[in-house]
């Protein structure tokens, strides 16, 4: 029905609930089938508010920073992460401020992002060297975007940073990290009930902003620091 107006929120409802079924192993389905749906979703949503090409990253991480619910942490800052990217840059003084403070854990033990990931005002706190760009590449909504979103569309796999599975029982939308042998950096896990719940946020508000969409773009886009 042409006078029916679309509903972003019935739209990701139905897809979610295929990417639930598909990352309980429905039809032969994985993790991977999972986040491919949510995250072509949440893209899609992206490019209604801010069409064109050439920026579907920045809008991407933009849409989920403005739209998602504050209590999923889209913008919090992923520590172990940031700090392996200090490390390989030589940054070894604000690898070591953040590792003390933040890290002071055994390797062994399986941590969340509850225990160790901090906002971007904490961090650069501590490190005021660094550069709004380079602490929010490593927000969630820009990790997810990176390691999980196109390590999965290209190459059907995470990146090499993330796991496409908890290693330890969390929470079901709780954020984790656990370790791999002989690699100093532990890897990120997004759980499918988060980024189902970062859609079902983003197509709410999306919903409640429609009239509005297109958005005109943003001088600078928030992960351009």
């Amino acid at each position: 029905n042409p006078n029916m107006t679309f509903s972003c929120s019935d739209w990701v409802a139905k897809k979610t609930d295929t990417a639930l079924r598909l990352c309980a192993g429905e039809c032969g389905g994985s993790y991977a089938e999972g986040v491919i749906i949510l995250s072509a979703a949440i893209s899609a949503m992206a490019a209604d508010a801010w069409p064109g090409s050439g920026v579907d990253k920045m809008r991407f991480v933009e849409i989920v920073k403005d739209y998602c619910d504050p209590k999923l942490n889209p913008t919090r800052i992923s520590v172990p992460l940031l700090i392996g990217y200090l490390r390989d840059d030589n940054k070894t003084t604000e690898a070591d401020t953040l590792r003390k403070k933040f890290m002071d854990y055994q390797e062994t033990r399986v941590l969340t992002g509850k225990d160790v990931d901090k906002t971007e005002a904490e961090i650069l706190s501590l490190c005021p060297s660094l550069s709004r760009k380079e602490i929010r590449r490593f927000s969630y909504s820009g990790v997810f975007y990176e390691e999980v979103r196109s390590g999965f569309v290209h190459e059907y796999r995470p990146g090499k940073k993330a796991d496409s599975w908890a290693i330890a029982a969390t929470e079901e939308d709780e954020i984790s990290y656990g370790n791999w042998m002989n690699d100093p950096d532990r890897h990120i896990h997004f759980p499918v009930h988060w980024i189902a719940k970062v859609a079902k946020s983003v197509a709410e508000a999306a919903d409640r902003n429609a009239s509005q969409f297109p958005l005109s773009r943003p001088t600078m886009w928030w992960l351009e620091g």
